[in-house]
């Protein structure tokens, strides 16, 4: 049976992406589902041979047929006749209420014969139509509620020590077990708009995982200290709620689905606990037992509210003729209004889906609302264009902007903290902006609890990583890194300090927004409202002993002197700057005024980079690329062979997207005496970054090549995002 138990395993994962995690399984998706119900109910029973019926109008057909291999063992000749009758079988349909299988589909109960002196006519009968000794027979209706969809029907256990194995009355119970919660999933192939219950569901993924199923809450040993530990926030963004310690560092867990990698990995990270035994609950159970440990929280009354539910109040409300106009006064308390529900409920719902921006749209016929993540749009909601103003107001009061300025773009920052009852520790950067259908908002997210990545995780290939480590060495100069919104420029950034932060090192910094607190820094948040900005901080510091300065964004003219004047008096200055390459960098700060001997003589390095999505390591497949994708690699890094693509089906890991996380690639262009001179006489960026290259720069489209070698992501991510150079 051990190929029988490894044809089971692989069903199982396939049917648990194509069912448990597809929103609308299509009938095609039937077969998956019936071959894995098949393959679990002959490992279960050890039966010699299975067929599975399904109603359909007004016939039986028969949907799957398996004979055991220890039919023909004897005799190997007969192993092609039995294939032969399998195909025959599966081409025939019965008119309903025929034979056995018509009595139990019309019954709805089971039917259990054994060779016995009254039955064995039946036995005789039986092996006439099969070709082999029946001794036992049992057969099961597949029901949902007063439903009858079909039949399964075993005949024989596989026999043990040369002698005959019939089934029990355990036998027929577990068949029952296995038809009824197997009905569910099959119904929901045929009909879409059926969806099973939680607990049905919960049923079917513990007998198909091979893990415990727990439905009382008296069967669970629960540790509140490790509870309290994990904390409600951890516990309802991944849905594994702790149960106990099985070690120092190793603890037990409910889960709805074991198989959801993602989840596991990522609640295995936020606790830094290894998950060692998982039972399956279903997601009304688990929500019940965070409510019963978290009742005294003060969030209980307000994070039951889903945001579709939030959203539906809201568009009912706004339905009509959009008369129901939100007043300003209605927003200042917390709970009052539904629209003060669903602002907190969208910010709850991004940072649980893991999202880095949420994009709020007014568009002519209602509101959208759009969540980043992974570096791709997805849409998550639309609401009726009435609430636009309420909502835009009600962010504007969170993060203290003009109200009643809508012709403008403001900039401000929302601390949640203030704003939730949740223990969620997060701060928004928000920007709003006039568009022609209302103020568009976009949130940035900072999470407070997450850390910074050492270098090495971030991408670097080995050659620019030690480039770059020397160059964060230097004592003076200035470092910039450039590239679009959400490159990853301020988290370089800050596991570059991470790395020179040393109690001997006075290292300073004007951010705006703080997006990382790092022990050892001295950090300043810019308040442009009452003139704090990066020059005037620039100034501050210059005169409080600095060894090193940053800067988070090189905006204007002022500021780039101010910089370029700390590089060149004895600090080490380090920035960001929004340009799509490394040597287009030169002629921006040349644009801003600054002098070129100025900016040869201070600038140490620049570091293009962007982010590209990683292909999934579980389910990416490899391929050998032809024609234009063979040419392009070949181009860019000399090499060819086999690289890898995303699978389009996905898998449990990357939740059927075929890419999970991200990675970075760079451009690092240091400076030398040949730069030196070009930047002096001012020549094209063109030239710059030839010159660059002939010195060892490796431009973004050869670094992304590089880590599509390497099987980090597919060569459609990486054009995607860098074309390739038209500089040779």
């Amino acid at each position: 049976m051990a190929s029988t138990s490894s044809i089971a395993s692989t069903l199982r994962r396939a049917l648990l992406v194509k069912v448990i995690s597809k929103p609308t399984p299509s009938r095609d998706d039937i077969t998956a589902v019936i071959e894995l119900t098949s393959a679990k109910v002959v490992e279960a029973l050890q039966a010699q041979s299975m067929t599975l019926y399904l109603v359909e109008g007004n016939q039986i057909a028969f949907r799957h047929v398996y004979y055991a291999p220890s039919l023909w063992s004897a005799d190997p000749s007969k192993a092609e006749g039995f294939k032969a009758n399998a195909a025959k079988l599966l081409e025939l349909k019965l008119p309903l209420g025929q034979g056995i299988v018509g009595k139990v589909i019309a019954e709805g109960k089971p039917m259990f014969f054994r060779n016995t002196q009254t039955q064995a006519p039946m036995m005789l009968s039986m092996a006439q139509t099969t070709g082999f000794d029946v001794c036992s027979m049992l057969t099961v209706p597949l029901q949902v509620g007063a439903l009858t969809i079909g039949a399964i029907q075993v005949l024989n256990k596989e026999p043990r020590n040369g002698t005959q194995c019939v089934f029990s009355d355990g036998d027929v119970g577990l068949l029952q077990e296995v038809a009824e919660y197997s009905a569910a999933l099959i119904q929901r192939m045929l009909d879409p708009k059926f969806q099973p219950c939680p607990e049905d569901t919960a049923k079917f993924i513990a007998r198909l995982t091979n893990h415990p199923l727990v439905t009382k809450i008296e069967d669970l040993t629960i540790d509140e200290n490790l509870v309290t530990a994990v904390g409600d926030a951890i516990i309802r963004r991944e849905h594994i709620f702790p149960c106990s310690r099985t070690s120092p560092n190793s603890l037990s867990v409910l889960m709805t689905n074991p198989l959801d990698y993602a989840r596991r990995e990522a609640f295995q990270q936020a606790t830094e606990l290894v998950i060692d035994e998982i039972s399956v609950a279903s997601a009304p159970f688990i929500e019940a037992l965070v409510k019963k440990h978290f009742k005294n929280d003060p969030a209980a009354t307000t994070t039951d509210i889903d945001i579709s539910s939030v959203a539906e109040v809201i568009s009912s409300a706004y339905s009509g003729d959009g008369s129901g106009e939100i007043k300003v006064e209605d927003l200042e308390n917390e709970d009052s209004a539904p629209v003060i529900q669903l602002t907190n409920r969208i910010i709850e719902d991004a940072y649980i889906c893991g999202a880095s921006d949420i994009h709020i749209e007014p568009m002519e016929k209602d509101l959208v609302i759009r969540y980043r993540i992974d570096g791709l749009c997805q849409e998550k909601l639309r609401l009726p264009k009435q609430v636009a103003n309420g909502l835009v107001t009600r962010l504007k009061i969170m993060c203290n902007l003009d109200i009643a300025e809508r012709r403008l773009p403001q900039d401000g920052r929302i601390v949640f903290k203030k704003y939730t009852k949740k223990n969620i520790d997060i701060d928004l950067r928000v920007a709003t902006g006039p568009m022609n259908h209302g103020e568009k908002v976009v949130m940035r997210i900072l999470d407070k609890t997450k850390s910074t990545l050492p270098l090495p995780a971030l991408g670097f290939s080995d050659e620019n990583l030690a480039r770059y480590r020397e160059c964060i060495r230097q004592p003076y100069g200035m470092i910039l890194h450039c590239g679009p919104t959400g490159s990853g420029k301020s988290m370089t950034l800050y596991s570059a300090l991470g790395e020179v932060n040393t109690p001997d090192v006075n290292i300073q910094t004007a951010e705006d927004p703080i997006e990382y607190t790092l022990p050892g820094l001295n950090q300043m948040q810019m308040n442009r409202q009452i003139g704090l900005t990066f020059a005037r901080a620039l100034r501050c510091y210059l005169r409080m002993d600095p060894d090193i300065i940053l800067v988070g964004e090189i905006r204007d003219e002022e500021t780039a002197q101010i910089a370029v004047e700390a590089a060149l008096t004895g600090h080490l200055l380090v920035s960001t700057l929004h340009t799509n390459d490394a040597p287009s960098t030169v002629s921006r700060i040349g644009e801003m005024g600054v002098e070129p001997f100025n900016i040869s003589a201070s600038l140490v390095c620049v570091c293009a980079q962007r982010l590209l999505r990683r292909v999934c390591k579980n389910c990416k497949m490899p391929y050998e690329p032809v024609g234009r994708e063979k040419k392009i690699i070949e181009e860019a890094i000399g090499w060819s062979g086999p690289i890898f693509k995303a699978n389009a089906q996905g898998c449990p890991v990357c939740n059927g997207a075929g890419y999970k996380g991200r990675v970075g690639i760079h451009e690092l262009m240091v400076n030398n005496e040949e730069l030196t001179n070009a930047i002096n006489k001012e020549v094209e960026v063109a030239e710059l970054k030839r010159i660059a290259m002939r010195t060892g720069m490796k431009t973004l489209h050869q670094d992304s090549m590089l880590k599509v070698k390497m099987g980090l992501t597919t060569i459609e991510e990486a054009l995607s995002n860098v074309p390739p150079d038209l500089i040779k």
